[in-house]
């Protein structure tokens, strides 16, 4: 077996010009990489520079390797996110100097309040428990992320897996 294995091939359509793509997964860096071979703004194509197996064409290897995949996204995920909307489930950490209560505590979210004027957020509440048991509520500027939730974490992932992650 080859180092670099191909399991799926897409386009990316955008409004003027299409990028053809064949996602492979590096089994030695553990990563999945995007080759974009091809494109509507340019003549030819470009070349993977290293040789690798094909899978495409078995839906049982595909499946195997797009299972690979999604776990390899899943270490990037932290990394592509940052500090992406914070969502239920989310593990933060109150980091604010300025908040005089619950300063360093580190929490799950539970429910998310969200206060509008004229239709628009203008403050986000924060409701979860810590891990003694104790109800934290504080608002969404005095927190940083500290674990993405699952759902997503898997939800980004699938999405790397098919090329279509963000950057």
């Amino acid at each position: 077996m080859k180092r670099y294995i191909a399991y799926y091939e897409g386009e990316n359509n955008y409004y003027h010009d299409s990028d053809f793509y064949t996602m492979l997964v590096d089994t030695k860096e553990k990563k999945v990489i995007k080759h974009v071979w091809g494109s509507t703004r340019f003549g030819g194509s470009v070349e993977f520079p290293h040789e690798y197996d094909d899978v495409r064409s078995d839906l049982k290897e595909v499946e195997k390797y797009e299972k690979l995949a999604t776990e390899y996204a899943v270490n990037e995920v932290p990394r592509r996110l940052g500090s992406f909307d914070l969502e239920e489930g989310d593990v933060v950490k109150v980091t604010n100097p300025r908040v005089r209560k619950f300063k360093g505590e580190t929490f799950k979210i539970e429910e998310i309040k969200k206060f509008k004027r004229f239709g628009r957020v203008v403050s986000e509440t924060l409701i979860g428990i810590n891990e003694t048991g104790e109800t934290i509520q504080t608002s969404a500027s005095n927190v940083e992320i500290v674990k993405h939730g699952l759902y997503k974490t898997l939800r980004v992932a699938r999405r790397i897996v098919v090329g279509l992650s963000i950057n």
